[in-house]
């Protein structure tokens, strides 16, 4: 058994790195280990990128001829090639759940494609049973990478997927919901940034990653358009007076409204701090209300947002405001509260006159 790794973790399985003086400095050159002896290496050039692409090109030709994929080397195809292309936020989420699946499908004896069934898939979801919305996330994965192994694709396998028939765990919606006065307590314990960040929050309904990446170059003839970084839906929203009055205390020169301390822009590990900071303040002094605001999150603007909107107007308009293709995933995702119920009062006298 080979020794493991220890440098250069960042590299496909069979890429090695090698560091060479030049008139310029150091440079690295990467190469392809074909594996056997004498050790032969193909040089790959000194563009990671490229070099990661000549790699998966070699790799399918080494495969092919031995015809004995793994699921582990088609999951480091999707890596390079397929997740690259996909929003940053679901890049790391994407990286994250891959671990898993390499765990349970590789190790020191990897599964072939062609050896994975449902029997597999029941036994994932029951060695992760601690964690049953992570497996749900993680199988779902395992699904895109396998459409990617048909042969519409890369076809390695004519195998439908394993996963098709498998019942996924329950997951309860989320379904707090930020009351007026819980949103009162937040915001009076919130700086300046947090402040106007909460009432466009509440305003545009769109999520915390979208909030904090407004810039007035997206203000065009009064209507402010942002592109959802989850869907690269555009949103057109008419910029109304009270988002004016934001938007010009926030950027009165122009450039992003929200910055961090360093005058950057503002991530939303920034905005969730400030959001962190002026949630523990608000438990100190309220007490009484500590219980409902050690659940909120500044994520759940978005859902208040589109519950107001659908309680004033409609779950289509609150729809809209999102961004959602269909009302349906609004309704069951982000609708936490519906218009109260009046009760059916019989008035006394025409009881008494039944008796």
């Amino acid at each position: 058994m080979g020794r493991k790794a220890t440098v250069n973790l960042n590299l496909p399985t069979g890429m090695r790195a090698r560091k060479r003086k030049t008139r310029n400095g150091i440079v690295t050159w990467y190469y392809f280990d074909t594996g056997g002896k004498p050790r032969k290496e193909i040089p790959l050039g000194n563009d990671y990128v490229k070099a990661c692409q000549k790699w998966s090109e070699l790799s399918l030709q080494k495969l092919d001829k031995a015809h004995q994929i793994t699921f582990v080397q088609a999951l480091q195809r999707y890596i390079l090639e397929v997740i690259p292309k996909k929003a940053p936020k679901t890049q790391r989420n994407n990286i994250y759940h891959t671990k898993r699946l390499k765990l349970f499908f590789g190790g020191d004896n990897p599964v072939l494609l062609e050896d994975i069934d449902a029997g597999h898939i029941r036994e994932y979801f029951k060695w992760r049973h601690k964690a049953p919305v992570a497996a749900n996330r993680e199988i779902a994965l395992f699904n895109h990478i396998w459409t990617y192994c048909r042969p519409a694709h890369w076809g390695y396998t004519s195998k439908e997927s394993p996963s098709k028939d498998i019942k996924r765990n329950k997951e309860q919606p989320r379904d707090v919901y930020v009351e007026d006065y819980i949103y009162s307590i937040l915001y009076k314990y919130g700086g300046q940034d947090l402040r106007d960040a909460m009432e466009i929050a509440m305003m545009l309904g769109q999520r915390p990653c979208d909030t904090a990446k407004i810039h007035t170059d997206h203000i065009q003839k009064g209507v402010l358009t942002i592109k959802q970084n989850k869907t690269s839906n555009a949103l057109r929203f008419v910029v109304t007076k009270r988002l004016q009055e934001i938007i010009t205390r926030r950027a009165p020169h122009g450039g992003f409204l929200f910055l961090n301390n360093r005058k950057r822009k503002m991530t939303t590990d920034n905005l969730q701090y400030r959001f962190d900071i002026a949630r523990s303040l608000a438990i100190q002094n309220h007490p009484e209300h500590a219980e409902e605001l050690a659940q909120i999150q500044f994520r759940d603007l978005r859902a208040k947002s589109a519950t107001d909107k659908s309680l004033v107007s409609s779950e289509e308009e609150a729809s809209k405001l999102l961004g959602h293709a269909s009302v349906n995933i609004t309704k069951k995702v982000y609708i936490r509260r519906t218009l109260p119920i009046i009760p059916f009062e019989h008035k006394g006298d025409e009881i008494a006159e039944q008796v």
